[in-house]
């Protein structure tokens, strides 16, 4: 979100620039595997909520980012060397907030690097279409890639890009949520709040504005419980852009709605929803990993875990404040079992857990707890099992 002539907007294309024309210089097109471009690109395509075509003016030669009139995918100009990104997006709009056009810029060594390169290239899309980074650690809008992880958009992707460009209706599509989050000096100001489903999966975030106020749009139909949390690592303020850079960094621990479970129903208005979540909290929850039960290798890492129904595995959850002895997590979904004790060691608690074999594919939260502090690692995990049927807005 931008403030755009004193009015706070979402930055999108036109209807009329669809199909997004784009052209990809002939290095990154000699460089990158065969189909990669195209596989990410396309992925943004089969939101069938969302009304998003590309169309390819070429392959060209000596393209540069710039404003030049056309949507580019070049390497990185020597702006950017040294600075650690991976690749950067750049975009300009008019004085409505319309994008007028896009430019992708890609390191040359995320080639050989191994890195996930249509992961990478479709999170510069989602820039390219207006998107923010996403907290949610499953998210392709996530801020960090790694060298796995899956190219798939989860939820919170879907419906983000979704409300942005709507196939249909937004009044008879998903449906709205809106609330305040409270902290100890009234409403805390860019919270993540989180639209948790009944099987652990976060299904869509909404960052609070300047009031503590919040709005979630686009949600299917479902029992939902919400949760706030603060953006206080694995991403943090600067990982954003827009007005959420004027925000300040502020830890709470994370709270649910008051109001309990809420079963929502397509196309209806759910209002004053509200979330309190008073004091401060030493706990915070960075990383996940795992590794096979009777091993002692494990690696955490800020990145989401990969988990194949079927497995019995040793999860393991790292960050600040852990106690050993005292903090615990649970994954709210019945495909995990738990069937061992937690064990600790340094700052991070394990146990072993079962996982069915018919583990549909989903993300799944983790919600952590220190005595009194509670916290939330949003989309820790990402299942590999059956594809469902998906939510279609009519």
């Amino acid at each position: 979100m931008y403030v755009v002539n004193g009015t706070l907007v979402p930055v999108a294309w036109p209807s009329s620039a669809f199909p997004i024309r784009y052209v990809v210089d002939s290095r990154v097109n000699s460089a990158f595997p065969k189909g990669v471009i195209d596989r990410a690109l396309n992925e943004w395509t089969t939101v069938t909520d969302a009304r998003i075509t590309f169309q390819s003016a070429d392959v060209v030669s000596g393209a540069k980012a710039g404003r030049d009139g056309r949507n580019s995918i070049t390497f990185i100009e020597d702006l950017f060397k040294d600075q650690n990104f991976l690749a950067v997006t750049t975009t300009w709009c008019d004085d409505t907030g319309h994008l007028a056009e896009a430019d992708i810029q890609v390191d040359p060594s995320v080639v050989p690097g191994g890195y996930n390169l249509q992961l990478l290239v479709e999170h510069e899309v989602g820039h390219l279409l207006g998107l923010d980074h996403s907290g949610v650690l499953s998210s392709v809008m996530y801020p960090f890639v790694g060298r796995g992880g899956l190219a798939t958009l989860d939820s919170d992707d879907r419906v983000a890009v979704a409300n942005l460009y709507p196939s249909v209706d937004p009044a008879i599509g998903g449906a709205t949520l809106t609330g305040h989050v409270n902290g100890d000096t009234g409403g805390i100001f860019a919270a993540q709040v989180v639209a948790l489903n009944d099987n652990g999966e976060p299904i869509a975030t909404a960052l609070t504005d300047q009031q503590g106020q919040f709005e979630l749009d686009g949600i299917p139909p479902a029992t939902y419980r919400l949760y706030a949390e603060p953006l206080d690592g694995p991403v943090c303020l600067q990982n954003l852009s827009g007005i959420w850079q004027t925000a300040k960094n502020s830890t709470f621990p994370t709270h649910f709605a008051d109001a309990g479970p809420l079963r929502v129903e397509a196309g209806r208005y759910y209002g004053n929803l509200i979330i309190n979540s008073p004091g401060t909290t030493t706990l915070n929850p960075k990383w996940i990993g795992a590794f096979s039960p009777g091993t002692s290798s494990i690696s955490l890492a800020a990145m989401p875990l990969v988990i194949t129904p079927g497995q019995t595995v040793n999860i393991a959850v790292g960050g600040d404040g852990f106690i050993s002895g005292m903090t615990t997590f649970e994954i709210p979904n019945s495909s995990f079992r738990r069937t061992s004790d937690f064990s600790y060691s340094g700052n991070y608690v394990y146990a072993t857990f079962s996982i069915a074999s018919d583990a549909p594919s989903s993300s799944l939260s983790v919600l952590i707890k220190s005595g009194n502090e509670s916290a939330a690692l949003t989309g820790a995990i990402r299942m590999l099992g059956q594809p469902r049927a998906r939510v279609v807005r009519r």
